[in-house]
């Protein structure tokens, strides 16, 4: 997300690795302003990302649904919320189609009835979740959410990606 020339270099040898069968995803760590996230991301779309994560401010809601509806004839999905700290924020993103994939953080999400709110908005929205896994702890708990999403929430793995580090 610094260097445009450098992102297609790095996504067109990633490609010639895995080939197009496979899912590419891409992570911008909130670098981008909206309009340069749509602007940037069009430009990497030959290789078919399945989605961008963090495009922008973990916070600006309307600034995400912008970039999910502007992405969407890409088929390219807005992947966020590890910096989500409350289901309002999540069913707020939910509402106005801003995230295609739910990426929850159980250590700033604030506790199991947070994310068990999150897990049935995200389900009520038919929006899968891909719980964030990052630092140590963590990525243990996430098995458990996702499993907990797939016996009590969503009853399907379909489009729903555990993140391990």
């Amino acid at each position: 997300g610094r260097d445009l020339q450098d992102d297609i270099r790095r996504l067109k040898i990633v490609r010639e690795e895995i080939g197009y069968d496979r899912r590419l995803m891409i992570d911008a760590n909130q670098v981008w302003d909206v309009d340069q996230a749509i602007q940037w991301v069009k430009q990497l779309a030959e290789f078919r990302p399945y989605w961008i994560e963090e495009p922008t401010s973990p916070d600006d809601i309307l600034g995400h649904a912008r970039i999910s509806q502007a992405l969407r004839p890409y088929n390219i999905g807005v992947a966020t919320g590890e910096h989500g700290m409350n289901r309002i924020l999540f069913k707020q993103m939910l509402q106005t189609n801003a995230l295609q994939f739910c990426q929850i953080d159980a250590c700033r999400l604030g506790g199991v009835n947070e994310i068990l709110a999150v897990l049935l908005l995200a389900a009520k929205f038919h929006v899968s979740i891909c719980p964030h896994g990052g630092g140590a702890g963590l990525s243990e708990l996430v098995q458990h959410l996702s499993m907990i999403d797939f016996i009590v929430v969503s009853g399907t793995w379909e489009n729903g990606i555990t993140e391990y580090s």
